[in-house]
């Protein structure tokens, strides 16, 4: 009897195994196929994420750059006009603007054949940085370089519009490759008399291209808008070959995707084959100019930790079959540990010992259901630590993002107060806060033709979206106030950019005015926006008149009426958003319009720096450690 119940109990075991190991088997192969698969795909995703993020990474460096130089030149060129009665002063204004700017390599101003009759056919102040970094002038323009038939002149006087050229050899100017922002000057009625520059050597850009190692064996490219390359491994074909001419008669459509996307301002990631060998290339655009930046990579550098991955776990598959082989049996025929064993386990597993091995059960009973309980428990706490760990990672990770999103947006709007040093005419302040990392409020201002044009905004919402219709309009803003002369035409301008598709149906309330610095005439038009008060020599405050019209961005083609009125002397104009009569204290009191009011009535004898800051102050001891609940803006101008 004995001898048939070991029998039996032998060839059950046996049997047991047998599947164990069959299932085994099957589960290991369609797990490590799946897996594999699923490593490749992640592999791609993560080399597409890192090459994006470099890329964006290094094209975030290059616009900063090109931006600068744009507000360099935007900060210089008012200086012109006012001094071309002393034509040697051109001198003094592009030395200043290399002083002040240390990634400038060189400046001029190039006026119109013959302006200055004193001075020529040609007269082109230019400074430049010696290879010793010293500051040097020369007269730029004679017989041998016309620079009137240069791209960096023709272009831009011919789009009227300020411009970057293409990457180009300037041979008789600074004698390397660089690029050129040129922007026109106007004079009073409007005719092109000179155009100011700012050179940049590419050295700096090929440096910081090159430095781009996303991976092991990778090598990076750059080309411009007329799809020359600018960066290359093989220096050769740099100016000397396009991305067209060094592939000709390769039909792939792959390469046509990639050079049409290139060439069209496109990001994207395409996957190549050239001479039997496959290659990923990641590549996006620098906004400022279109030009494309690319990194290209092996696919076999992509995959070589996968493919170790694959042979160590075939391995490791093997080893473990055989192991299984000669274990599962005497495994099987084990007999259930005491249950004081589990006491033991639950210890550990509240100790964080959550792989913590559990006794071996034979029965079918309640000590294999306790078992299997355990079990889920281990698996469920590993999971949860798995999980709990991935969500603090992502949670890390889109505060990062919005930390940059906070500077990147604080970086759009001007922040160098006083603005206008050198004018005696104006004075003005102006403060964003937003209640979070990012947020909706907006303001800027330029001078143009003796004409200060300002715009104070509110966008619906808040967070990311609000802050995305922000900088599309501080955008707007600046490239289309310069064209009208009113500022209803302006808000209407506007109004149709951010109307036309706009599916989120969000809008942004507006005041945009423009100030004759002579005559203190002051046109003005609201869209759906707080009416500015007006503090004037007595102190006395008062709303300006307004029409309030709708808020931008909500119905295409709706008629904006502009209003005017004349601002005296020492008289100031103050804008605000709601963030600030809205501000409310723990209570839910808000701080009110009167108690603004009464605010500047008592401090109208402040410079605008001063207001500014002491309307703050006040709405800060108002809210008593409430919440910020909206973004506070506050712009004040002084007309002197």
């Amino acid at each position: 009897m004995k001898k048939n119940r070991k029998k039996l109990r032998g060839s059950i075991s046996g049997r047991l195994t047998a599947r164990v190991l069959i299932v085994s088997a099957i589960i290991f192969t369609l797990t490590f196929t799946v897996f594999l698969r699923m490593a490749a795909n992640k592999v791609r995703e993560e080399a597409t994420h890192k090459a994006h993020s470099e890329l964006s990474n290094a094209i975030h460096q290059i616009d900063a750059v090109l931006e600068s130089v744009e507000v360099a030149i935007e900060n210089t060129a008012w200086i012109v006009p006012h001094r071309l009665d002393s034509p040697d002063f051109m001198y003094d204004i592009t030395e200043r603007l290399l002083k002040n700017n240390e990634f400038i390599y060189g400046s001029s101003i190039a006026f119109e054949p013959g302006y200055f009759g004193s001075e020529g056919h040609f007269f082109a102040p230019y400074s430049y940085r010696d290879e010793n970094g010293e500051i040097k002038s020369k007269q730029l323009g004679s017989e041998t370089y016309d620079y009137h038939y240069m791209d960096w002149y023709q272009i831009p006087k011919l789009l009227d519009r300020p411009y970057w050229s293409e990457p180009y050899y300037d041979d008789g100017g600074g004698d390397m490759i660089m690029t050129t922002y040129s922007k026109p000057l106007y004079d009073s009625d409007g005719k092109m008399y000179a155009m100011i520059t700012a050179d940049l050597s590419l050295e700096w850009l090929t440096d910081l291209v090159g430095k781009i190692k996303a991976f092991d064996t990778s090598y990076n490219l750059m080309v411009s808008r007329n799809s020359s390359y600018i960066v290359n491994p093989n220096r050769d074909l740099i100016l000397n070959e396009t991305i067209f001419s060094s592939t000709y008669g390769d039909n792939e459509e792959s390469l046509k995707k990639l050079q049409d996307d290139m060439v069209n301002c496109r990001a994207g990631e395409v996957l190549r084959k050239n001479n039997g060998a496959r290659y990923f290339v990641f590549y996006s655009p620098v906004e400022t100019t279109c030009w494309s930046v690319a990194i290209v990579c092996p696919v076999s550098e992509l995959y070589k930790g996968v493919k170790k991955m694959r042979d160590t776990l075939i391995v490791l598959g093997v080893l473990s079959l055989i192991l299984m082989i000669a274990m599962s049996h005497k495994g099987i025929r084990k007999v259930v540990a005491p249950i004081e064993e589990f006491s033991d386990v639950a210890k550990k597993i509240a100790n964080g010992d959550f792989a913590v091995e559990l006794p071996k059960i034979r029965s079918n009973d309640e000590l294999k259901e306790l078992h299997d309980s355990f079990e889920h428990l281990q698996h469920s706490l590993v999971q949860y630590i798995e999980e709990l760990k991935s969500t603090t990672a992502n949670k890390e990770r889109i505060e990062s993002e919005l930390r940059i999103a906070h500077s990147i947006q604080m970086g759009m709007i001007p922040k160098i107060f006083p603005p206008f040093p050198e004018r005696d005419d104006v004075a003005l302040a102006a403060k964003l806060v937003p209640a979070k990392e990012v947020g909706g409020d907006l303001y800027d201002f330029f001078i143009e033709n003796e004409k200060l044009y300002f715009i104070i905004g509110d966008v619906s919402g808040k967070g990311i979206p609000a802050s995305l219709v922000m900088a599309v309009t501080c955008r707007l803003f600046r490239s289309v106030a310069s064209h009208f002369d009113k500022p209803e035409d302006i808000i209407s301008s506007l109004n149709e950019s951010l109307a036309d598709g706009n599916d989120s149906n969000m809008f942004c309330t507006a005041f945009l005015g423009i100030l004759d610095l002579k005559t203190g005439q002051l046109q003005y038009c609201n869209a759906g926006h707080n009416a500015p008060l007006i503090i004037d020599n007595e102190g006395k405050v008062s709303p300006i008149k307004v029409i309030p019209n709708l808020p931008l961005g909500l119905f295409s083609g709706f008629p904006y009426q502009g209003q005017e009125t004349v601002i005296d002397k020492q008289m100031m104009i103050y804008m605000f958003t709601d963030g600030v009569n809205e501000a409310e204290n723990r209570n839910m009191e808000q701080f009110g319009d009167e108690r603004l009011i009464s605010l500047l009535r008592s401090n109208s004898s402040l410079e605008p720096n001063e207001i500014l800051e002491k309307t703050f102050a006040e709405v800060k001891l108002h809210a008593n450690g409430a919440d910020q609940s909206d973004d506070i803006t506050i712009m004040c101008i002084k007309y002197c």
